[in-house]
């Protein structure tokens, strides 16, 4: 039997998916890693003052929380008493004051 000169279509599509997974998973420290000061505007990353599908910025890696010291820890590092008061905090990539309860495409959950 001759072998195949071109792999299967199930090779080509998981070589696609890792590919995929890899450069999203990447996108915001590739994006922003040229320098520690620049932040995206809210209209690049489509920031939303409401929730999507249970992901908001309280609950993400990339939100600092009002008064907080721990940043990468979401609404973690201040308790949740901050998100009930709807206190606007700061983010790690996004520029401007930004909503516990907002959403934006950069959303990253909380590593457990």
């Amino acid at each position: 039997m001759k072998k195949q000169d071109t792999p299967s279509p199930r090779r080509m599509w998981l070589r696609k998916a890792i590919f995929l997974s890899v450069a999203v998973t990447s996108l915001p420290e590739l994006a922003f890693s040229d320098s520690k000061t620049a932040k995206a505007s809210k209209d690049a990353v489509h920031y939303q003052d409401n929730p999507t599908q249970g992901k908001m910025c309280g609950m993400c890696r990339y939100f600092i929380p009002p008064d907080s010291t721990s940043p990468g820890k979401g609404m973690m590092g201040a308790g949740m008493s901050a998100m009930m008061n709807c206190q606007n905090g700061s983010c790690q990539v996004v520029a401007g004051q930004i909503s516990a309860m907002a959403y934006c495409i950069l959303y990253s959950p909380i590593p457990a």
